[in-house]
């Protein structure tokens, strides 16, 4: 299943600023005040702040804004409410604690789509495979 491209510009921003733990949510059936959760992780709060920031900019390019943002001062979780998407951006101990998505596991999950290899890796990969090949022609 391919996410649509909001829900994959939110992936996308969040990836470029190194988010793990990325999981959707559709909450459509069972909650009255949103169609879906994010949920992501960040090692710091810096990060969690540039996560945000980048998911900010990336749905503002998309004619988006968010309708209210939170907890950007202490940056630990920082929630982006688009109505009917929200963004959860925490930190693994505030995540833990809480545990939202345990709350809402009667959601459905959404695939998150695999990352792609980095352009290092596909050159390294590359590389690789030229040498193998030039090894077995030699040999």
């Amino acid at each position: 299943m391919n996410l649509d491209r909001r829900l994959a510009s939110v992936v996308e921003a969040a990836r470029s600023k190194k988010a793990f733990r990325i999981r959707l949510v559709d909450v459509s059936g069972i909650a009255s005040f949103t169609d879906t959760f994010a949920f992501m992780s960040g090692g710091s709060d810096r990060q969690n702040r540039a996560m945000a920031e980048a998911i900010e900019l990336a749905l503002k390019r998309e004619g988006e804004r968010p309708l209210s943002t939170e907890g950007a001062e202490n940056g630990n979780w920082i929630l982006l409410d688009y109505g009917d998407l929200i963004v959860h951006i925490m930190d693994e101990d505030t995540r833990s604690f809480y545990n939202l998505e345990g709350l809402w596991n009667s959601g459905r999950e959404l695939e998150v789509p695999a990352e792609a290899p980095s352009a290092a890796v596909q050159a390294s990969v590359a590389k690789s495979s030229v040498a193998l090949l030039n090894n077995r022609s030699e040999g």
